[in-house]
Protein backbone atom coordinates (compact mmCIF):
# COMPACT_ATOMS: atom_id res chain seq x y z
CA UNK A 1 0.00 0.00 0.00
CA UNK A 2 1.61 3.42 -1.02
CA UNK A 3 1.69 6.59 1.52
CA UNK A 4 -1.00 8.19 -0.56
CA UNK A 5 -2.91 5.27 -0.14
CA UNK A 6 -2.84 5.40 3.18
CA UNK A 7 -3.02 9.26 3.87
CA UNK A 8 -6.19 9.12 1.65
CA UNK A 9 -7.85 6.37 4.10
CA UNK A 10 -6.75 8.56 7.07
CA UNK A 11 -8.44 11.42 5.55
CA UNK A 12 -11.54 9.51 4.72
CA UNK A 13 -11.66 7.81 8.00
CA UNK A 14 -11.67 11.25 9.87
CA UNK A 15 -14.66 12.59 7.92
CA UNK A 16 -16.27 9.67 8.56
CA UNK A 17 -15.80 10.30 12.68
CA UNK A 18 -16.76 13.47 11.98
CA UNK A 19 -20.09 12.65 10.20
CA UNK A 20 -21.23 10.12 12.32
CA UNK A 21 -21.22 12.28 15.20
CA UNK A 22 -22.89 14.57 13.70
CA UNK A 23 -25.38 11.90 13.28
CA UNK A 24 -25.48 10.80 16.25
CA UNK A 25 -25.92 14.14 17.22
CA UNK A 26 -29.27 14.86 15.18
CA UNK A 27 -30.67 11.74 16.06
CA UNK A 28 -31.40 13.49 19.73
CA UNK A 29 -33.56 16.39 17.92
CA UNK A 30 -37.01 16.46 19.47
CA UNK A 31 -36.32 14.15 22.86
CA UNK A 32 -37.24 15.60 26.03
CA UNK A 33 -34.85 17.44 27.99
CA UNK A 34 -33.84 16.38 31.66
CA UNK A 35 -35.69 17.40 34.56
CA UNK A 36 -32.92 19.81 36.11
CA UNK A 37 -32.54 21.41 33.12
CA UNK A 38 -35.76 21.86 31.91
CA UNK A 39 -36.74 25.38 32.68
CA UNK A 40 -33.59 27.04 30.96
CA UNK A 41 -35.44 27.28 28.21
CA UNK A 42 -38.76 27.91 27.30
CA UNK A 43 -41.00 26.02 24.63
CA UNK A 44 -39.86 29.11 22.07
CA UNK A 45 -35.82 28.83 22.67
CA UNK A 46 -36.12 25.36 22.54
CA UNK A 47 -37.60 25.70 19.47
CA UNK A 48 -34.55 28.00 18.07
CA UNK A 49 -32.39 25.92 19.98
CA UNK A 50 -33.15 23.09 17.18
CA UNK A 51 -32.89 25.29 14.44
CA UNK A 52 -29.77 26.78 15.77
CA UNK A 53 -28.19 23.76 16.02
CA UNK A 54 -29.31 21.82 12.88
CA UNK A 55 -28.14 24.66 10.94
CA UNK A 56 -24.69 24.70 12.96
CA UNK A 57 -24.97 21.40 12.10
CA UNK A 58 -25.37 21.39 8.67
CA UNK A 59 -22.88 24.16 8.05
CA UNK A 60 -19.91 21.61 9.85
CA UNK A 61 -20.60 19.01 7.91
CA UNK A 62 -20.62 20.94 4.36
CA UNK A 63 -17.12 22.40 5.49
CA UNK A 64 -15.66 19.09 7.11
CA UNK A 65 -16.72 17.43 3.44
CA UNK A 66 -15.55 20.15 1.76
CA UNK A 67 -12.25 20.08 3.62
CA UNK A 68 -11.68 16.25 2.81
CA UNK A 69 -12.35 16.54 -0.86
CA UNK A 70 -9.59 19.41 -0.93
CA UNK A 71 -7.47 17.23 1.44
CA UNK A 72 -8.15 14.34 -0.80
CA UNK A 73 -7.74 16.23 -4.03
CA UNK A 74 -3.96 17.68 -2.57
CA UNK A 75 -2.58 14.96 -1.01
CA UNK A 76 -3.98 12.25 -3.51
CA UNK A 77 -1.27 14.21 -6.16
CA UNK A 78 2.24 15.91 -6.43
CA UNK A 79 0.84 18.89 -6.66
CA UNK A 80 2.74 19.84 -3.70
CA UNK A 81 6.15 19.41 -5.62
CA UNK A 82 4.92 21.03 -8.56
CA UNK A 83 4.19 24.13 -7.17
CA UNK A 84 7.48 23.99 -4.84
CA UNK A 85 9.75 23.59 -8.34
CA UNK A 86 8.28 26.45 -9.50
CA UNK A 87 8.89 28.90 -7.36
CA UNK A 88 11.89 31.47 -7.15
CA UNK A 89 14.89 31.15 -4.72
CA UNK A 90 16.70 28.09 -2.69
CA UNK A 91 16.04 25.82 -0.39
CA UNK A 92 14.75 27.85 2.55
CA UNK A 93 13.21 30.63 0.48
CA UNK A 94 11.02 28.34 -1.62
CA UNK A 95 9.97 26.13 1.70
CA UNK A 96 8.68 29.58 3.06
CA UNK A 97 6.71 30.87 -0.32
CA UNK A 98 5.68 27.09 0.13
CA UNK A 99 4.41 27.71 3.67
CA UNK A 100 3.02 31.39 2.97
CA UNK A 101 0.72 29.79 -0.17
CA UNK A 102 -0.16 27.23 1.72
CA UNK A 103 -1.33 28.85 4.62
CA UNK A 104 -2.86 31.58 2.54
CA UNK A 105 -5.15 28.77 0.54
CA UNK A 106 -6.52 27.56 3.49
CA UNK A 107 -7.44 30.66 5.10
CA UNK A 108 -9.21 31.76 1.66
CA UNK A 109 -11.02 28.64 1.44
CA UNK A 110 -12.37 28.79 5.24
CA UNK A 111 -13.07 31.89 4.90
CA UNK A 112 -17.28 31.82 3.33
CA UNK A 113 -17.64 28.95 6.13
CA UNK A 114 -16.43 31.25 9.00
CA UNK A 115 -18.01 34.52 7.40
CA UNK A 116 -21.33 32.20 7.08
CA UNK A 117 -21.08 30.78 10.81
CA UNK A 118 -20.26 34.43 12.17
CA UNK A 119 -22.31 36.70 10.31
CA UNK A 120 -25.27 34.46 9.40
CA UNK A 121 -26.24 32.12 11.64
CA UNK A 122 -24.50 33.77 15.14
CA UNK A 123 -25.88 36.96 13.93
CA UNK A 124 -29.87 35.47 13.00
CA UNK A 125 -30.10 34.23 16.65
CA UNK A 126 -28.32 37.45 18.18
CA UNK A 127 -25.30 35.91 19.27
CA UNK A 128 -22.59 37.19 16.84
CA UNK A 129 -22.10 41.12 16.90
CA UNK A 130 -18.79 41.01 15.20
CA UNK A 131 -18.22 43.95 12.57
CA UNK A 132 -17.36 43.27 9.13
CA UNK A 133 -14.38 45.74 10.06
CA UNK A 134 -13.50 43.26 12.89
CA UNK A 135 -13.92 40.21 11.01
CA UNK A 136 -11.59 40.83 8.47
CA UNK A 137 -8.89 42.10 11.07
CA UNK A 138 -9.30 38.82 13.10
CA UNK A 139 -8.99 36.79 9.88
CA UNK A 140 -5.95 38.98 8.78
CA UNK A 141 -4.30 38.65 12.03
CA UNK A 142 -5.14 34.97 12.35
CA UNK A 143 -3.48 34.39 8.94
CA UNK A 144 -0.45 36.57 10.36
CA UNK A 145 0.13 34.50 13.05
CA UNK A 146 -0.29 30.95 11.53
CA UNK A 147 1.98 32.34 9.32
CA UNK A 148 4.32 32.93 11.97
CA UNK A 149 3.79 29.59 13.56
CA UNK A 150 4.26 27.30 10.42
CA UNK A 151 7.69 29.42 9.58
CA UNK A 152 8.88 28.79 13.37
CA UNK A 153 8.13 25.19 13.23
CA UNK A 154 9.80 24.31 9.86
CA UNK A 155 12.64 26.61 11.20
CA UNK A 156 12.99 24.27 14.21
CA UNK A 157 12.49 20.86 12.57
CA UNK A 158 14.87 21.98 9.69
CA UNK A 159 17.46 22.92 11.94
CA UNK A 160 17.39 20.79 14.72
CA UNK A 161 17.61 17.71 11.41
CA UNK A 162 20.74 19.17 10.36
CA UNK A 163 22.43 19.69 13.33
CA UNK A 164 21.45 16.11 15.27
CA UNK A 165 20.28 14.38 12.93
CA UNK A 166 17.43 11.83 13.84
CA UNK A 167 18.43 12.74 17.80
CA UNK A 168 17.32 16.41 16.88
CA UNK A 169 13.71 16.00 17.52
CA UNK A 170 14.59 16.06 21.33
CA UNK A 171 15.22 19.62 20.56
CA UNK A 172 11.82 19.66 18.60
CA UNK A 173 9.62 18.00 21.60
CA UNK A 174 11.60 20.97 23.92
CA UNK A 175 10.69 23.79 21.79
CA UNK A 176 7.03 22.77 21.55
CA UNK A 177 7.26 22.14 25.27
CA UNK A 178 8.26 25.20 26.12
CA UNK A 179 5.98 27.08 23.56
CA UNK A 180 2.98 25.39 25.87
CA UNK A 181 4.47 26.74 29.13
CA UNK A 182 5.21 29.95 27.53
CA UNK A 183 1.49 30.50 26.25
CA UNK A 184 -0.17 29.25 28.99
CA UNK A 185 1.49 31.54 31.04
CA UNK A 186 0.99 34.53 28.50
CA UNK A 187 -2.47 33.34 27.23
CA UNK A 188 -4.29 36.67 28.18
CA UNK A 189 -1.47 38.69 26.19
CA UNK A 190 -1.56 36.67 22.73
CA UNK A 191 -5.68 37.35 23.67
CA UNK A 192 -4.60 40.83 23.58
CA UNK A 193 -4.08 40.58 19.74
CA UNK A 194 -8.21 39.91 19.11
CA UNK A 195 -9.69 41.91 22.38
CA UNK A 196 -9.37 44.62 24.94
CA UNK A 197 -8.54 44.15 28.45
CA UNK A 198 -9.73 46.45 31.02
CA UNK A 199 -9.15 46.38 34.74
CA UNK A 200 -12.27 45.55 36.82
CA UNK A 201 -13.42 48.63 38.77
CA UNK A 202 -12.85 49.19 42.89
CA UNK A 203 -16.06 47.90 44.22
CA UNK A 204 -17.29 44.67 45.90
CA UNK A 205 -16.96 41.96 43.10
CA UNK A 206 -13.55 42.55 42.71
CA UNK A 207 -12.95 42.81 46.41
CA UNK A 208 -15.08 39.26 47.05
CA UNK A 209 -12.75 37.98 43.98
CA UNK A 210 -9.54 38.71 45.60
CA UNK A 211 -10.26 38.12 48.78
CA UNK A 212 -12.09 34.38 46.77
CA UNK A 213 -8.12 33.89 45.84
CA UNK A 214 -6.07 35.34 48.44
CA UNK A 215 -7.90 32.89 51.58
CA UNK A 216 -6.79 29.82 49.10
CA UNK A 217 -3.08 31.01 48.86
CA UNK A 218 -2.95 32.29 45.49
CA UNK A 219 -2.00 35.80 44.51
CA UNK A 220 -3.68 37.96 42.06
CA UNK A 221 -2.33 40.03 39.44
CA UNK A 222 -5.09 41.69 38.43
CA UNK A 223 -8.67 40.81 37.30
CA UNK A 224 -9.59 42.57 33.82
CA UNK A 225 -12.81 42.65 31.87
CA UNK A 226 -12.76 41.99 28.17
CA UNK A 227 -14.73 43.33 25.34
CA UNK A 228 -16.66 40.21 24.53
CA UNK A 229 -19.83 42.22 23.73
CA UNK A 230 -18.07 43.69 20.80
CA UNK A 231 -18.32 39.90 19.14
CA UNK A 232 -20.62 38.04 21.12
CA UNK A 233 -23.54 37.79 23.48
CA UNK A 234 -22.11 35.32 24.97
CA UNK A 235 -21.09 34.79 28.25
CA UNK A 236 -17.64 33.07 29.79
CA UNK A 237 -14.55 33.42 32.37
CA UNK A 238 -11.15 32.41 32.69
CA UNK A 239 -8.08 32.44 34.74
CA UNK A 240 -4.45 32.52 33.07
CA UNK A 241 -0.97 31.83 34.70
CA UNK A 242 0.55 29.34 36.24
CA UNK A 243 2.37 28.74 39.73
CA UNK A 244 0.82 31.04 42.85
CA UNK A 245 -0.02 34.39 40.68
CA UNK A 246 -3.01 34.39 38.77
CA UNK A 247 -5.24 36.43 35.90
CA UNK A 248 -8.86 36.69 36.65
CA UNK A 249 -10.35 37.49 33.29
CA UNK A 250 -14.16 37.87 33.08
CA UNK A 251 -16.46 38.54 29.46
CA UNK A 252 -17.78 42.08 30.10
CA UNK A 253 -21.35 40.07 29.39
CA UNK A 254 -20.51 38.50 32.32
CA UNK A 255 -20.03 41.03 34.35
CA UNK A 256 -23.50 43.15 33.10
CA UNK A 257 -25.50 39.79 33.37
CA UNK A 258 -24.84 37.83 36.44
CA UNK A 259 -25.13 38.51 40.64
CA UNK A 260 -21.78 38.63 42.44
CA UNK A 261 -22.73 35.28 43.94
CA UNK A 262 -22.82 33.59 40.64
CA UNK A 263 -19.54 34.95 39.53
CA UNK A 264 -18.08 34.05 42.65
CA UNK A 265 -19.76 30.80 42.36
CA UNK A 266 -17.69 30.12 39.21
CA UNK A 267 -14.21 30.94 40.19
CA UNK A 268 -15.07 29.08 43.37
CA UNK A 269 -14.58 26.40 41.17
CA UNK A 270 -11.85 27.53 39.51
CA UNK A 271 -9.90 27.30 42.53
CA UNK A 272 -11.14 23.74 42.80
CA UNK A 273 -9.06 23.33 39.73
CA UNK A 274 -5.88 25.38 40.84
CA UNK A 275 -6.16 23.40 44.48
CA UNK A 276 -5.68 20.48 43.14
CA UNK A 277 -3.40 21.40 40.02
CA UNK A 278 -5.44 20.26 37.22
CA UNK A 279 -3.79 23.36 35.07
CA UNK A 280 -1.20 22.03 35.29
CA UNK A 281 -2.18 17.87 34.93
CA UNK A 282 -3.70 19.59 31.70
CA UNK A 283 -0.45 21.54 30.57
CA UNK A 284 1.33 18.29 31.53
CA UNK A 285 -0.74 16.30 29.16
CA UNK A 286 -0.50 19.24 26.70
CA UNK A 287 3.29 18.56 26.83
CA UNK A 288 3.18 14.86 26.19
CA UNK A 289 0.89 15.58 23.38
CA UNK A 290 3.95 17.28 22.01
CA UNK A 291 6.00 14.57 22.33
CA UNK A 292 4.02 12.72 20.07
CA UNK A 293 3.89 15.48 17.49
CA UNK A 294 7.74 15.11 18.04
CA UNK A 295 8.06 11.39 17.31
CA UNK A 296 5.89 11.90 14.45
CA UNK A 297 8.04 14.76 12.26
CA UNK A 298 11.23 12.34 13.81
CA UNK A 299 9.57 9.44 11.70
CA UNK A 300 8.73 11.90 8.68
CA UNK A 301 12.66 12.58 8.50
CA UNK A 302 13.94 9.29 8.75
CA UNK A 303 11.20 7.82 6.03
CA UNK A 304 12.45 9.67 2.83
CA UNK A 305 9.98 8.00 0.74
CA UNK A 306 7.10 9.88 1.34
CA UNK A 307 8.70 13.14 -0.25
CA UNK A 308 9.73 11.14 -2.51
CA UNK A 309 6.28 9.63 -3.38
CA UNK A 310 4.89 13.06 -3.88
CA UNK A 311 7.45 14.08 -6.19
CA UNK A 312 10.36 15.91 -3.96
CA UNK A 313 13.71 15.05 -4.49
CA UNK A 314 14.87 14.26 -1.13
CA UNK A 315 13.36 14.25 2.52
CA UNK A 316 11.27 17.92 2.00
CA UNK A 317 10.67 19.78 5.58
CA UNK A 318 8.37 21.97 4.36
CA UNK A 319 6.35 19.28 3.31
CA UNK A 320 6.61 17.30 6.49
CA UNK A 321 5.09 20.13 8.25
CA UNK A 322 2.46 20.62 6.10
CA UNK A 323 1.70 16.63 5.88
CA UNK A 324 1.40 16.28 9.42
CA UNK A 325 -0.71 19.30 10.31
CA UNK A 326 -3.21 18.49 7.65
CA UNK A 327 -3.69 14.87 7.64
CA UNK A 328 -1.61 12.75 10.29
CA UNK A 329 -2.04 15.11 13.09
CA UNK A 330 -5.84 15.44 13.45
CA UNK A 331 -6.76 11.40 13.82
CA UNK A 332 -3.93 10.97 16.40
CA UNK A 333 -5.00 13.99 18.35
CA UNK A 334 -8.50 12.90 18.05
CA UNK A 335 -7.51 9.27 19.95
CA UNK A 336 -5.11 11.21 22.39
CA UNK A 337 -8.31 13.26 23.25
CA UNK A 338 -11.02 10.57 24.14
CA UNK A 339 -8.86 9.81 27.28
CA UNK A 340 -7.99 13.53 28.35
CA UNK A 341 -11.60 14.57 27.76
CA UNK A 342 -12.74 11.52 30.38
CA UNK A 343 -9.93 13.33 32.69
CA UNK A 344 -11.03 16.85 31.93
CA UNK A 345 -14.73 15.22 32.76
CA UNK A 346 -13.84 14.34 36.38
CA UNK A 347 -11.70 17.23 36.94
CA UNK A 348 -15.03 19.09 36.82
CA UNK A 349 -16.69 17.24 38.60
CA UNK A 350 -14.22 17.38 41.13
CA UNK A 351 -13.68 21.56 41.30
CA UNK A 352 -18.29 21.86 41.22
CA UNK A 353 -17.95 19.45 44.52
CA UNK A 354 -15.14 22.14 45.95
CA UNK A 355 -17.19 25.34 45.21
CA UNK A 356 -20.03 23.57 46.73
CA UNK A 357 -18.49 22.79 49.86
CA UNK A 358 -17.62 26.53 49.93
CA UNK A 359 -21.36 27.37 50.31
CA UNK A 360 -21.54 28.16 46.75
CA UNK A 361 -23.36 25.32 45.43
CA UNK A 362 -27.20 27.45 44.83
CA UNK A 363 -25.03 30.17 43.39
CA UNK A 364 -22.94 27.73 40.94
CA UNK A 365 -25.97 25.87 39.40
CA UNK A 366 -27.51 29.24 39.24
CA UNK A 367 -24.49 30.58 36.55
CA UNK A 368 -24.58 27.07 35.33
CA UNK A 369 -28.13 27.55 33.94
CA UNK A 370 -27.56 30.83 32.99
CA UNK A 371 -24.44 30.04 31.25
CA UNK A 372 -26.13 27.40 29.47
CA UNK A 373 -28.73 29.40 28.36
CA UNK A 374 -26.66 32.26 27.16
CA UNK A 375 -24.31 30.36 25.43
CA UNK A 376 -27.15 28.33 23.85
CA UNK A 377 -25.76 25.14 25.13
CA UNK A 378 -26.70 21.92 23.69
CA UNK A 379 -28.58 20.55 26.88
CA UNK A 380 -29.35 16.58 25.91
CA UNK A 381 -26.34 15.55 24.13
CA UNK A 382 -25.75 12.48 22.69
CA UNK A 383 -24.19 9.98 25.74
CA UNK A 384 -21.42 8.80 23.16
CA UNK A 385 -20.67 11.94 21.78
CA UNK A 386 -20.10 13.23 25.34
CA UNK A 387 -17.81 10.30 25.99
CA UNK A 388 -15.27 10.85 22.78
CA UNK A 389 -15.58 15.13 22.55
CA UNK A 390 -17.13 16.60 25.92
CA UNK A 391 -14.36 17.86 28.24
CA UNK A 392 -17.08 18.97 30.70
CA UNK A 393 -20.02 17.12 31.73
CA UNK A 394 -23.28 17.99 30.90
CA UNK A 395 -25.36 20.53 32.91
CA UNK A 396 -27.38 18.35 33.65
CA UNK A 397 -24.94 15.72 35.03
CA UNK A 398 -23.77 19.16 36.89
CA UNK A 399 -26.52 19.82 38.75
CA UNK A 400 -27.02 16.54 39.84
CA UNK A 401 -23.87 15.59 41.23
CA UNK A 402 -24.61 19.47 42.98
CA UNK A 403 -27.25 18.26 44.06
CA UNK A 404 -26.29 14.47 45.27
CA UNK A 405 -23.60 15.95 47.35
CA UNK A 406 -25.51 18.95 48.68
CA UNK A 407 -28.36 15.52 49.92
CA UNK A 408 -25.38 13.61 51.05
CA UNK A 409 -24.14 16.31 53.25
CA UNK A 410 -27.80 17.05 54.72
CA UNK A 411 -27.83 13.94 55.25
CA UNK A 412 -24.87 13.50 57.41
CA UNK A 413 -25.63 16.52 59.38
CA UNK A 414 -28.70 15.40 60.50
CA UNK A 415 -27.49 12.30 61.48
CA UNK A 416 -24.55 14.15 63.38
CA UNK A 417 -27.19 15.84 64.77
Amino acid sequence: MTYKTIFLILIALDLAYDLILRILQASRRGEPLPDTVRDIYDADDYARWLDYSAEKRKLGATEKIFDAVILSLLFGTNVFAAVYTRLPGGTVLKSFLLLLIWTAAMTVLSLPFEWVREKRIEAKYGFGKTETATFVRDEITGFIVNVLLNAALYLAVTWCWNRFGAKGFFGVFGLLAAFVLVFSMLSTTFQRLYNKFTPLPEGTLRETLADLFKKAGYELEDIYVMDASRRTTKANAFCSGLGKFKKIVLYDNLVNGYTEDEIAAVFAHELGHYRRRDTMKNTVFTVLLMAVVALMAAWFAVTPAVSLEYGFDAMSPVFGVILLQSVILTPVLTLCMIPRAAMARRFEYRADRAAAENGYGEALISALKKLSRDNFSDLNPHPAVVALEYDHPTTADRIRAIRGRESVGDGQNGDAL
